[in-house]
């Protein structure tokens, strides 16, 4: 049925691109936590405080994106299952009526 067209290889796409960005994310989170906590000692007070209030703000972040990839992933391996069965019943519906058309 050439009418009908689903582009499931994007699909598969964007569920390998959600996985490499849930990957990442972790990378990321784990690169940063080793050097936010192995500064110096001697690097205290204000500044110190102020640093690691905003490494903890960023690190909210890289959760909270990380969350959102792998809900983007599941949501997306849902849509590439319903296509794949989709597509595989309508061809099969499609063959089992094309055999039953006398001449064909």
């Amino acid at each position: 049925m050439p009418e009908q067209q689903a582009d499931v290889a994007e699909l598969a796409q964007l569920v390998a691109a959600m996985g490499e960005l849930k990957n990442y994310c972790d990378a990321l989170r784990q690169g940063a936590s080793v050097f936010a906590y192995m500064l110096p000692n001697e690097w205290q007070g204000p500044a110190m405080g102020a640093f690691l209030g905003n490494f903890e703000a960023w690190a909210a972040s890289a959760s909270a994106m990380h969350t959102s990839a792998t809900q983007l992933e599941a949501q997306a391996k849902v849509v590439q299952a319903a296509y794949d069965t989709a597509i595989t019943n309508l061809d099969t519906m499609w063959n089992s009526l094309k055999s039953s058309i006398p001449g064909s």
